[in-house]
C-alpha cells in the first residue's frame, strides 16, 4: 500500500491505526478490506501484526481495554408484555464497552534496519467534539421502553454514515430485532439487525444516511412495531 510506505507521515499513521485496530479487533468491513490491501502489499506489515498480536496477548487483562463482571444471576423479565427468562442487569456492574470507537487503538514504531517494533500507544481517546464530529462518541439517552429492557446506546459519525453501537439485554432471546435511523424527511434508512439473547447483546450496526441527515433511531420487532426508540442530538 503506497501511502503508508516511505516518508509519508500520513501513510504510517494510517498504517498504524490499521494494524492497530486488526490487533485489537476494532476494524470494521471497510477497514477490515483495507488492511487485507496492506498485507498483500507489504509482508512486513503481517509480521508486524503478529508482533503486536504477541505485545497485548502478554499484557495484564486489564490491556485489553475491557472490564468484565461477573455473570448476574437469571431473573424473570417482562419484555414487551411477553414473558421470558434472561439476566437482571446492573448498569454499574456489567461488561461494557471503553468507548474508543473509530480511534486508532494502537501505534507502531518501527526503527531503521533493525526494524525494532515498540507500542507508542495502546488506546488513544476518540475525537471530542459537538454532536456530527467526525469520529467522535455520541451517547443517546433512549425515550422508553419495555419493562425489563436496559440498553446502553451511542452513534458515530462517520463519512460514509453513521455508526450505531448497541449493548441492550433483556429481549426476548431467539426474536430477530432491526435497527433504523431515520433521516430528516422521515425515511427509515436500515442499519442491519439482531436476534435477541438471555445475555447482553453487543451490536456495532452501519446506516448509510449521514449523521446531519439523521434524526432519529429505533429498534423494530418481527412485525415492525416499535421496541426501543432515541431522538439523536440536533447538528
Amino acid at each position: 500500500m503506497a501511502d503508508a510506505q516511505g516518508d509519508d507521515p500520513g501513510g504510517r499513521d494510517r498504517r498504524a491505526e490499521l494494524l492497530g485496530g486488526a490487533a485489537t479487533d476494532d476494524l470494521d468491513v471497510a477497514e477490515r478490506a483495507e488492511l487485507e490491501r496492506l498485507l498483500a502489499d507489504d509482508p512486513s506489515a503481517a509480521r508486524e501484526l503478529e508482533e503486536l498480536r504477541s505485545v497485548l496477548a502478554a499484557l495484564p487483562p486489564r490491556g485489553s481495554g475491557w472490564v468484565e463482571a461477573p455473570a448476574p444471576p437469571a431473573g424473570d423479565l417482562d419484555v414487551g408484555g411477553r414473558r421470558g427468562t434472561g439476566p437482571h442487569v446492573d448498569r454499574a456492574t456489567r461488561r461494557r464497552r471503553p468507548w474508543a470507537l473509530g480511534a486508532a487503538a494502537a501505534a507502531l514504531v518501527v526503527g531503521g534496519a533493525g526494524a525494532a517494533l515498540g507500542v507508542e500507544s495502546l488506546v488513544e481517546r476518540p475525537p471530542a467534539g459537538p454532536a456530527g464530529t467526525l469520529g467522535a462518541v455520541e451517547q443517546v439517552e433512549l425515550s422508553g421502553g419495555p419493562t425489563g429492557v436496559d440498553a446502553d446506546l451511542a452513534v458515530v459519525a462517520h463519512t460514509w454514515g453513521t455508526e450505531t453501537v448497541l449493548d441492550v439485554a433483556g429481549l426476548e432471546a431467539g426474536v430477530d430485532y432491526r435497527l433504523v435511523l431515520l433521516d430528516r424527511t422521515g425515511r427509515q434508512v436500515s442499519s442491519g439487525g439482531f436476534v435477541g439473547a438471555d445475555a447482553v447483546v453487543e451490536c456495532r450496526l452501519n446506516a448509510p444516511v449521514l449523521r446531519e441527515d439523521a434524526r432519529r433511531l429505533a429498534v423494530l420487532g418481527t412485525g415492525g412495531e416499535t421496541v426501543l426508540a432515541a431522538d439523536l442530538p440536533p447538528v
